[in-house]
């Protein structure tokens, strides 16, 4: 069988890397040993999915969808196939506002990772942070995601208390539940789990 391990990139990691990890197997890359002193963020993607859209994994991992668009990964994970575009638009003010609090967060945070911090300075990569965040916050807002084993991890881990489960974060997830009108399917501000 083909399979790449944590080992195999090691080399690599002589030079500063930025990894995703999209497998049912990526807590295998959860903790990695910083050999060369180099700057080293991994975003791994959760393990298994709700049942409800187990289905639908073959067309796609919710974590890909998420770093790509986070929006459809959001009408996705509730079950909306159909949006019209002033009600689109109007959802991505919201997560325009989420990703600039979660910006604003990261910038001020004392307790983050600093190889996080090397990163943040490319649009790409600062990009897919701001997205694993809002896609961390989505699952576990979500009702259907129940346990770590639903929600996505990085390497080096990235502050719980002061960014992953940061209320404001919580609320703008909540309050663009309600504009899709599915806020049912989501825990309230420091509910979930």
């Amino acid at each position: 069988m083909h399979c790449l391990h944590p080992g195999d990139l090691y080399p690599f990691t002589r030079k500063p890397m930025f990894i995703i990890i999209d497998s049912n197997n990526s807590s295998a890359f959860e903790h990695w040993p910083n050999l060369f002193g180099q700057p080293l963020v991994c975003l791994l993607s959760p393990e298994e999915v709700p049942t409800s859209l187990e289905d639908q994994h073959q067309k796609g991992n919710i974590f890909t969808l998420f770093l790509h668009s986070p929006l459809m990964a959001f009408c996705y994970i509730s079950n909306i196939a159909d949006i019209p575009v002033a009600l689109w638009d109007k959802c991505q003010v919201n997560i325009d506002k989420f990703i600039a609090e979660a910006s604003r967060l990261l910038t001020r945070s004392r307790t983050l990772d600093l190889s996080f911090v090397q990163f943040f300075g490319d649009d790409f990569l600062r990009v897919l942070l701001l997205r694993y965040i809002f896609c961390y916050v989505a699952l576990r807002m979500h009702k259907g995601f129940r346990g770590p084993k639903y929600y996505p991890m990085s390497h080096p881990t990235m502050p719980k208390d002061e960014i992953l489960e940061n209320q404001q974060l919580q609320k703008n997830v909540v309050e663009l539940a309600a504009i899709l009108e599915v806020r049912s399917l989501f825990h309230d501000a420091m509910e979930a789990d």
